[in-house]
């Protein structure tokens, strides 16, 4: 019973290594303490395809305490997708949000590289307006462009085109003279025998554990947080370049999140701080990964690290909708200008109070009346009683239409999307996004729409909707020289 209680608290309380549960219980020797640990976690241990140089297949526990870690992460960025999804793009509430979120992202890039930048000059390299720029900050516009890039691919496949793109993006080459890195790392503990722990994987070996990589992303059984925090881990322990890898295991971390369900705002989260803080334990935990081939260790880590980033947006939206609230609630109905003046003398008749001198006839205080909207006379018209009639015409004005079609709010759009999702594992998910908020029967949808709703291509677009006509969720036809989808009622 002891040795379940020890077992669970170093597993539930906290996720300790061998060498933590010597120091806590002060011991030496823990081989049959640490056997019961291992035995309660391989109950939960999850085997990823992914392996490690001695080609051992990673694992994450995924014991109650996990699980409900990165359950509770999911839902905080569900919560901000959908904060996100209902900005408005037509007032500029979602642009601000993108740039102020990119800018965020930028200023740790820079001071990774030691660059003195302000915050306007961020902001005229995200919106494209900066032409010329020094050779020392050319990173910081070759990361913009790997942004972009990946937001305009969220939906297509993450391979080696994918990645071989992104690189070229990174290093701000049109065409790719060079790709993987062709020489081992130098660093002495690669040369180490036994129980070696490697700064970079061997080169022969580059292309079959990337190879690894794509396949886990594609098809891990694993949630979208999951794959992402473990590809970051993946490609910092390769290091498959011979530059940039930091930046590039960054960037790929983003694009598995944008893949994976969060769409654009997978780009914008700022994890590259990464690029700055908690190097040290960082290292320290990459190698305990991989003396053990456990990477719940990192994940311990990185769930709460991420989740306090999304603390950091959450708290952005909620005071820029305070502030919203607050100018709405403050804000002053302009009264015309005719009207100011005899309002503003009936008001003074009103406030004026003095005591009757002797002689003079006293009037009685006129009585108080809700203010009326003051119209000014002209000498032509004569005020006209308003007559009941009249007043009924007013009251039952009608409209063209009979009836307001159906349509589905946010939420339900949103949960309509990962029901499709569900149900359809063809179905990709800018397709989904789209078809859940444009299925209304009877109508008819354009390329176009589509284009504007996904902010993608024309040919992206029109490809996604012939994609959801092979699946029968619409019906496509000719209507003058111009093709429109209509949705097809479906159980």
């Amino acid at each position: 019973m002891a040795s379940n209680d020890l077992a669970i608290r170093f597993t539930e309380t906290k996720y300790a290594t061998r060498s933590e549960v010597g120091k806590e219980l002060k011991m030496s020797l823990i081989d049959n303490i640490w056997a019961n640990i291992l035995s309660y976690r391989s109950a939960y241990n999850q085997y990823l395809n992914i392996k490690s140089v001695d080609r051992n297949s990673l694992l994450v526990c995924f014991c109650p305490t996990v699980a409900t870690s990165v359950n509770e992460l999911e839902g905080k960025l569900l919560r901000i997708l959908r904060e996100y999804m209902r900005m408005s793009p037509s007032n500029g509430d979602a642009k601000q949000f993108e740039d102020a979120w990119l800018i965020k992202s930028l200023e740790f890039v820079a001071s990774k590289y030691e660059l003195d930048v302000t915050e306007p000059y961020l902001r005229s390299l995200v919106q494209g307006n900066v032409k010329e720029i020094s050779n020392t900050h050319r990173i910081l516009k070759h990361y913009v462009n790997s942004l972009t890039f990946i937001k305009s691919k969220f939906s297509s496949q993450i391979d080696i085109d994918f990645l071989a793109e992104l690189y070229a993006k990174i290093i701000g080459e049109s065409e790719l003279t060079s790709f993987y890195r062709i020489k081992d790392d130098k660093n002495p503990e690669n040369r180490v025998l036994i129980d070696p722990v490697y700064t970079a994987a061997p080169v022969h070996l580059i292309d079959s554990m990337m190879n690894d990589l794509f396949s886990f992303i594609q098809n891990g059984k694993s949630s979208g947080l999951v794959k992402s925090i473990a590809t970051y881990y993946y490609v910092n322990y390769i290091r498959p370049f011979p530059s940039y890898n930091d930046e590039i295991a960054l960037l790929m971390m983003k694009a598995v999140l944008a893949h994976t369900g969060l769409s654009e705002l997978g780009v914008l989260l700022p994890f590259e701080s990464l690029l700055n803080e908690k190097q040290d334990v960082i290292a320290r935990l990459l190698v305990e990964v991989q003396k053990t081939n456990d990477l719940t260790y990192f994940i311990n880590f990185a769930l709460p690290y991420i989740s306090d980033k999304c603390e950091k947006v959450l708290d952005y939206i909620a005071n820029r909708n305070s502030e919203e609230m607050k100018k709405d609630y403050y804000r002053i109905e302009e009264v015309p200008a005719e009207a100011v003046e005899p309002i503003i003398e009936v008001k003074k008749e009103q406030i004026i109070e003095k005591e009757p001198l002797p002689g003079e006839p006293i009037f009685a205080k006129p009585e108080l009346k809700p203010r009326e909207p003051v119209v000014k006379p002209t000498e032509k018209s004569e005020p006209k009683p308003v007559e009941k009639e009249e007043v009924s015409e007013v009251s039952t004005e009608k409209i063209a239409v009979s009836y307001i079609p159906p349509v589905l709010d946010e939420k339900q759009a949103c949960r309509l999307e990962e029901h499709l999702l569900e149900l359809d594992p063809s179905l990709k998910r800018n397709e989904a996004k789209f078809y859940a908020r444009h299925c209304t029967l009877g109508k008819k949808y354009t390329i176009a729409q589509c284009k504007k709703a996904l902010g993608c291509a024309y040919e992206t677009a029109r490809t996604s909707m012939d994609h959801l006509v092979e699946l029968g969720y619409y019906r496509k036809e000719m209507v003058k020289n111009k093709n429109v989808y209509t949705p097809i009622p479906r159980n």
